[in-house]
């Protein structure tokens, strides 16, 4: 009986928690036959936090994910395609339904666009994309709706305002700086005063963020969480919002870039490591992926 009532005690806990994904949802990549992992096919830093995993669309395209948002629990992410290992191409915005994985929706980006290194939450019914010197404000649709919305705003970005990496807080926009030397920083601006070119002046605050930062999103709490990511690392890191110190880190897979939060508490993220352009790295991991931030260690 003792043996009996452990047995169905192990079957509940196991039926009631979160458990990791076995395989990622969508629609595989077809121009490799490599593994998702770490060379070879090994586990990937903090895995066991990892839930819902979903291949990135757009990948045997030659497409490279690099910004992410969560707007009302739906996931978006941003990339832009690869031709010969360029750095800059078309961009395209991508609706994913994280129950099936398939992609939900498509909006290709204006010109202006060539590299979509980040994506934020924005007033209700909208969000951001933000490119190096560029950034595009986007009405979504109400209905669900092949092409998700319109863009309904151009914004350029003029001198030491970058749109490396994007993050919404519903009153105001925050863009950061992707840089290997010096300090970056990542800068807020109002909502109600962004006009058609901003620069740092227009920014009513601003913090200094590590090297090489990827992605950023701000908690439920207003807690500041920042990506930093390479070929060989990444990293989440989180941040005190008014000073940059930085408050706890975990290691993530290689290529991470951009980051948001859902209704429960969990944090996306999206990986470019495995994408056509970086297929050459030891991580393969083109995928967009869940995490339970209490598993994290």
């Amino acid at each position: 009986m003792l043996r009996q009532s452990i047995w169905v005690l192990l079957t509940v806990v196991l039926m009631t928690s979160p458990s990791v994904a076995e395989g990622p949802l969508g629609t595989a990549p077809t121009y490799t036959d490599k593994k998702i992992g770490l060379a070879p096919a090994g586990p990937l830093p903090n895995e066991a936090a990892f839930l819902r995993r979903i291949w990135m669309p757009g990948l045997d395209e030659g497409f490279v994910p690099q910004g992410l948002t969560v707007v009302d629990d739906a996931v978006y992410v941003a990339a832009y395609k690869s031709v010969d290992g360029a750095g800059r191409g078309p961009c395209r915005l991508y609706k994913l339904d994280t129950e099936s994985g398939r992609t939900a929706g498509v909006l290709d980006l204006p010109a202006q666009c060539g590299h979509a290194g980040g994506a934020a939450k924005g007033a209700p019914g909208h969000l951001w994309v933000a490119d190096t010197r560029d950034i595009f404000e986007i009405q979504l649709d109400k209905l669900a709706s092949s092409a998700i919305g319109k863009v309904v705003r151009h914004i350029k970005l003029t001198g030491q305002v970058k749109g490396s990496f994007a993050a919404g807080t519903g009153d105001a926009l925050w863009l950061g700086t992707y840089e290997t030397f010096g300090e970056p920083r990542l800068y807020r601006f109002p909502l109600a005063k962004l006009k058609s070119e901003i620069n740092e002046s227009d920014a009513d605050a601003s913090l200094v963020v590590p090297l090489r930062a990827q992605g950023a999103a701000f908690d439920a709490k207003g807690q500041l969480w920042v990506t930093r990511s390479g070929g060989s690392f990444g990293e989440l890191v989180q941040l005190d919002p008014k000073s940059g110190a930085v408050l706890a880190r975990f290691a993530m897979p290689a290529g991470t870039e951009d980051i948001s939060f859902d209704s429960k508490g969990h944090l996306w993220a999206v990986s470019e490591a495995g994408s056509q352009r970086w297929l050459s790295w030891a991580t393969f991991f083109p995928v967009v992926f869940q995490v339970d931030m209490s598993r994290l260690r």
